[in-house]
């Protein structure tokens, strides 16, 4: 369950670019690989696929005390979700805790380890 929770969480703001495939992996379509491939290189750095991260938390953070409420999130993630990506315990989402997790479905994404996604 705790596999690309956050990355799901922020593709959720820009749907309808990409869809979760029934094995649990990223799907992404080419509208939203180009979408975060900022400087159209044909791949996602890591550093692309970070800015673009931070900026879903931006958007998803309405308060913007810096942490996410399971309510703020509660339209892109389960509670069972929330809490898996809540590595604290504390009933918020920091800033530090969607990144970790966004970072680490990033890795997991990155089969040839190489720092960088590319679209199939």
């Amino acid at each position: 369950m705790k596999n690309s929770l956050a990355l799901a969480l922020a593709l959720s703001l820009s749907a309808p670019f990409a869809v979760m495939a029934q094995n649990g992996q990223l799907a992404f379509t080419q509208e939203h690989f180009h979408h975060l491939d900022v400087d159209k290189d044909g791949k996602v750095t890591q550093a692309e696929y970070r800015q673009f991260m931070e900026g879903a938390f931006s958007k998803l953070d309405t308060d913007g005390n810096g942490q996410l409420s399971s309510a703020e999130a509660g339209e892109v993630l389960s509670a069972e979700q929330f809490a898996s990506v809540d590595a604290d315990g504390n009933g918020q989402l920091s800033r530090q805790e969607f990144l970790d997790q966004a970072m680490r479905d990033f890795q997991r994404a990155d089969n040839n380890a190489d720092g960088s996604l590319r679209f199939p």
